[in-house]
């Protein structure tokens, strides 16, 4: 490889690590957040749509799979009440039917 193909490896690296940890904190500060009764009241009160164009139009890229991992990831965060445990889940379900399929 020459130093083209090492920077350009490099940046995606370093973009993927951002991009997660980005994620990651955003979804450990929300679990601080609603310990707080404002937020958790503030969290309630957005409307069930809001949320789901956020959430519907990822699940339809991703397809079959993406409604397998969606549903995967609910039914764990329903069980465990833990959000960072059914996103990783739902990650890593995803992550496995892109390598195999």
């Amino acid at each position: 490889m020459n130093e083209f193909d090492m920077l350009a490896i490099f940046i995606i690296i370093i973009s993927g690590i951002i991009t997660y940890s980005l994620r990651f904190g955003g979804l450990l500060i929300g679990n601080m957040l609603s310990k707080h009764k404002f937020i958790e009241n503030l969290i309630k009160a957005l409307p069930g749509t809001l949320l789901l164009s956020f959430i519907i139009p990822s699940i339809i890229s991703e397809g079959f799979f993406g409604a397998i991992s969606a549903l995967s990831a609910g039914i764990i965060a329903k069980k465990t009440n833990n959000v960072l445990i059914a996103l990783i889940v739902g990650m890593a379900i995803i992550i496995l039917f892109r390598n195999i399929m």
